[in-house]
């Protein structure tokens, strides 16, 4: 049905900005820069430990640049904890790894999220 006369047209380069604000919208609240809490814990489980050692003693990673010193502590059950500063939810969230006496995390929890997590 065609429009009527007093009808406004609609034409593509008017669809435009309405296209360019949801296509931004999504990309601003659908895209994460950082990964999500229960797939980034879950991947780390199973890995070694010296894997995440790596990772946060690299120029630039966000351990590096707040200067955190490693910090591990032991628990009754053999295993020990590896404490990961994350780097989201507040400068005071932490990941505390557990690891198995292999090096190999076999779990996790985090301290301090503030919701993030």
């Amino acid at each position: 049905m065609a429009p009527g006369p007093m009808e406004p047209k609609t034409t593509s380069a008017m669809r435009l900005p309405r296209w360019l604000v949801v296509g931004f919208s999504l990309c601003l609240c659908g895209c994460p820069s950082t990964p999500l809490k229960g797939y980034y814990l879950r991947s780390g489980i199973g890995q070694p430990i010296e894997e995440t050692r790596k990772t946060m003693s690299r120029e630039g990673s966000y351990a590096s640049r707040i200067g955190w010193k490693e910090t591990t502590y032991p628990l009754d059950n053999g295993n020990w904890v590896y404490v990961e500063p994350a780097g989201v939810g507040g400068k005071d969230c932490l990941i505390h790894w557990e690891v198995n006496p292999q090096g190999i995390i076999v779990g996790a929890r985090t301290e301090g999220c503030r919701g993030w997590w």
